[in-house]
């Protein structure tokens, strides 16, 4: 059986008739390899969309219809009933688009500096450059913000999530990572992965080349300064301000840039929290002796299934993957997935 391409398209937009519905699920319910030709459809119309939007000579009416064209799409996926095909759209959402989520201002002075802020959502990670061609890889649900053009004595930028950064060098200019009111990161030029998401603990810092100063404000005013060498990780206490640094492979801490995820003896509660962001979503933990399990393993281009069978190897726990559903903020999302022991 064939089909006509532009009810295909239709379909994918929301704009189909009853027949032509009835027609496109007949079609799919063929083979799995119609289904296979209709999501590569889906994801070049979606790249394609994005990248009209990205080259649009008016930033705020490219937010607009960038919006628009999210809210058509999630009217899509709710079409889509595979876990698979779920899965396979978090991983196509790997390439570099980005959300240009607001566009704010600031006074200084007499003059108005616009602030761009950069947002990947949950089970997206974006890839762009900086307006001094420093290149940056944003982790799923984190948040860059930064000057359209930077000021004269310094770069700066606010990070939240985890953000990894080739620096551009300038030794006029140096650049400002601030991902906390009282720890910031300063190079001059330089390769770094930097992980301070709001719910984590721990702020952690790993320099893969070149040098960074790390900048910790204390309470009566005066600022303590440290240096990292490259594969050094330091690892600084949200709630007790202590910093502690450790020598480390730092293929490791970056390897999510290239879609991997490596966890080394870490605690099930890290792995979950982890999982959740890339995978984008929740876990709800039946049983607490669950958290007691340590996990070291290495994944890439993984299904969320399949993950979660190597964990129940790995630990002995059980899960159950419910029904996915939308998001309060209609993002995708799979509604919960149960683990105990």
């Amino acid at each position: 059986m064939t089909i006509d391409e532009n009810i295909l398209i239709k379909y994918l937009d929301g704009t189909q008739t009853e027949s032509e519905q009835a027609e496109v699920e007949a079609w799919l319910a063929e083979s799995p390899a119609n289904e296979k030709v209709l999501e590569q459809l889906y994801f070049t119309l979606q790249v394609t969309d994005r990248l009209h939007v990205m080259q649009s000579v008016d930033p705020e009416m490219a937010l607009v219809r960038f919006k628009s064209k999210v809210r058509k799409q999630n009217k899509k996926v709710r079409l889509y009933r595979s876990l698979s095909l779920l899965q396979k759209v978090a991983a196509v959402l790997f390439i570099p688009v980005l959300v240009l989520s607001a566009y704010m201002f600031m006074q200084l002075g007499s003059e108005k500096v616009r602030m761009v802020e950069v947002r990947t959502n949950p089970g997206v990670i974006s890839r762009f450059e900086l307006p001094d061609g420093t290149k940056v890889w944003l982790n799923a649900g984190s948040t860059l913000t930064y000057p359209q053009n930077f000021w004269p004595e310094s770069r700066r930028v606010e990070l939240t999530g985890q953000g990894y950064f080739e620096v551009t060098k300038d030794p006029e200019k140096p650049f400002i990572v601030k991902v906390d009111p009282i720890y910031s990161v300063e190079v001059l030029g330089t390769t770094f992965d930097v992980s301070a998401y709001r719910d984590d603990e721990m702020i952690g810092t790993t320099l893969v080349e070149g040098s960074v100063k790390l900048n910790i404000n204390q309470k009566n005013g005066k600022t303590v300064s440290q240096l990292l060498k490259p594969n050094e990780r330091a690892e600084f206490s949200k709630s007790t301000c202590k910093l502690n640094i450790a020598s480390v492979n730092a293929d490791y801490d970056t390897a999510w840039i290239n879609g991997e995820i490596i966890f080394r003896n870490h605690s099930m509660r890290q792995v979950i929290k982890t999982l959740s962001r890339h995978y984008n979503v929740k876990f709800e933990v039946k049983d607490n002796d669950v958290l007691n399990s340590v996990i070291t393993a290495r994944f890439k281009d993984e299904q969320l299934p399949q993950v979660m069978e190597y964990l129940k190897l790995a630990s002995g726990i059980k899960y159950k993957i419910g029904k996915p559903v939308m998001n309060d903020d209609n993002t995708l999302q799979i509604s919960v997935i149960e683990i105990s022991k």
